[in-house]
Formats: structure tokens, C-alpha cells, sequence
């Protein structure tokens, strides 16, 4: 599920759009439920300039009058960029990572405790409304299951739905739906890659002086939040990262106007996580009887 920040109300957001910085609001893009957003795609916004090759005329082999293709710059090291971009590429490649997650907003807070992994995961979340959701994420497929006033405010299922399948697991399967979340939604923000989408920083970007957090020594990379995150203000971020060997992620801060704040915790590099489809899992879609279409 991704985490980003949002001004709507939970139950009224796809999943998509759920997470890091409301009580159902959006942290880590496109909060649309359109089902677009692929679990394990990752941006690259803020990690590298984009320019336009040097002049305007066609190379060999290609269309005459089209521009020549653009090339992307490399940051230069020790910059911002560079330091982002490192962060970056280790946690794709970083095996499994776990990942804690608070959103704070005016409707309230959402806390995430994610395992992540290359393929797969398990996302726990928990609303002070009460309402509580687990995800797995096992082969391409989505499990969940959660309380009725999880499924309801956070997975936007009716009541109805909810009495049905509270406390049962549910698979979903590219194609699927459920509740007011497509596959895509309820998959995105699981997988190590999918989780590096969400932590992206916006030019312009600087590196803040050592500091400590969490116990540990690291340099700050400073920007804004990308537009696509859908924020209610203008907000700024902090992605701090290991000040020496590999800049594996530490800590990344996001605040807004209103009352937004959000914190994702990394820890326990490249842990095993053991992973198990529930065997009873009821279908997403079914004819007989119709569990959620």
C-alpha cells in the first residue's frame, strides 16, 4: 500500500493514495485507484538532472526534424543528487529491509510495520480508530485481511463487505479489486523498489551537516516532496542516510501545513523474512457467492 501525503478523508481514497502521512492519507503516487501504479515500480525523481542533448539536429538513423533523445547527466559525487541516488539503489538492492512508518494528520494517525523484500513483503497497519490490516505479498498475488473497521475506514469496503470478511484472509490477483482498491493499489509499496518510489526528494536538494539519528551517524539530503505525492501544502523532507560506506537509508521526514507529519524507519538490513500464502484464502471476485467484486 502506498504512503502519501493527502487532505481527503481515508475511507474516500484508493489505496493507492493511502498512507504515509494521514490516517489514510497518501506518503508513499498517483492516488488515483486507477490501478496504474506497478508494486515493485520505482521513480527516480530527484536523483539525477534530465537535460536535452546538445543540439537540435538528427543523428544517424533517426527521423529527420525529430530531436535527438535526451540524456540524463550523472550527479556529481558527493553532491545531493549523488548521495540521493546512492540511497536510493541500495534499498532495491538491499535484499529485505523492515520499515516503520507513523503518519500523523488532522483525522489522525496511521502506523506501518512493513517487512520488504525484492518480490514480496507483509504490511501491517494499524489507525487510532481502531481499525487494523495485514498484506501479504506473495508470487503476484495480494493477501488481506483486517478488522471491520480496518476494511472499512482504511480499505474503503462497505459495512457489509466487511462483516463478511472481517478477520478472513482475502486474495487479489492482477485484475482484481477490492473494496475501492484495485491490485496495484493494495500491492504498491510492499516491494523494495516500490518502497524507493515513495521515499523520493524533489530539487532543489542540500546535504545537511553529520548528525545522529536513530542511533546512528548519517547526512541529510533536503528537498521538497514530489508533486505527484499530492500534498496539501508545500512540503518538505529530509531523507537521511548512513555518513559512511554505502548510504543506506536511515530515516526520511515529510511535514506539511495542517498537521501533516510522516516517519519511515529503516532497520534490519537484509534480515530473512519468511513468507507463507494463507491456504484458505477466499477469492477477490467470485460467482458463488460473490465475495467482493
Amino acid at each position: 500500500m502506498r504512503k502519501q501525503f493527502s487532505a481527503r478523508p481515508l475511507a474516500a481514497l484508493p489505496l493507492a493514495a493511502v498512507a504515509s502521512l494521514l490516517a489514510g492519507g497518501c506518503l508513499l503516487a498517483g492516488c488515483t485507484g486507477s490501478g496504474a501504479s506497478s508494486p515493485s515500480g520505482a521513480s527516480s525523481s530527484g536523483a539525477g538532472a534530465s537535460s536535452p542533448a546538445a543540439g537540435a539536429g538528427s543523428s544517424p538513423g533517426s527521423v529527420p526534424g525529430t530531436p535527438a533523445p535526451a540524456t540524463t547527466a550523472p550527479p556529481a559525487p558527493g553532491s545531493a543528487a549523488a548521495v540521493l541516488a546512492g540511497a536510493l539503489a541500495a534499498l532495491k538492492s538491499g535484499h529485505s529491509v523492515h520499515v516503520d512508518i507513523t503518519n500523523e494528520g488532522p483525522q489522525g494517525t496511521t502506523t506501518f510495520s512493513d517487512e520488504s523484500t525484492t518480490n514480496g513483503g507483509r504490511q501491517l497497519i494499524t489507525t487510532s480508530g481502531g481499525g487494523h490490516v495485514t498484506i501479504l505479498y506473495i508470487a503476484g498475488t495480494a493477501y488481506v485481511t483486517g478488522n471491520s473497521a480496518g476494511l472499512v475506514g482504511f480499505m474503503g469496503l462497505s459495512a457489509a463487505e466487511a462483516a463478511r470478511v472481517a478477520d478472513r484472509w482475502v486474495s487479489v490477483r492482477p485484475g482484481q479489486s477490492l473494496g475501492q482498491n484495485a491490485f496495484s493499489d493494495i500491492a504498491d509499496g510492499i516491494t523494495l523498489s516500490s518502497v524507493a518510489s515513495e521515499v523520493q526528494v524533489d530539487s532543489p536538494l542540500t546535504l545537511t551537516a553529520p548528525t545522529v539519528a536513530d542511533g546512528q551517524r548519517v547526512v541529510g539530503v533536503r528537498g521538497s516532496a514530489p508533486a505527484g505525492q499530492q500534498t496539501p501544502g508545500a512540503a518538505r523532507v529530509t531523507f537521511d542516510v548512513t555518513a559512511s560506506g554505502t548510504p543506506l537509508p536511515v530515516l526520511y521526514t515529510a511535514s506539511a501545513a495542517g498537521g501533516y507529519q510522516t516517519r519511515i524507519a529503516f532497520s534490519h538490513w537484509g534480515e530473512t523474512v519468511s513468507l507463507t500464502a494463507p491456504p484458505d484464502a477466499l477469492p477477490a471476485t467470485s460467482t458463488e457467492p460473490p465475495i467482493l467484486a
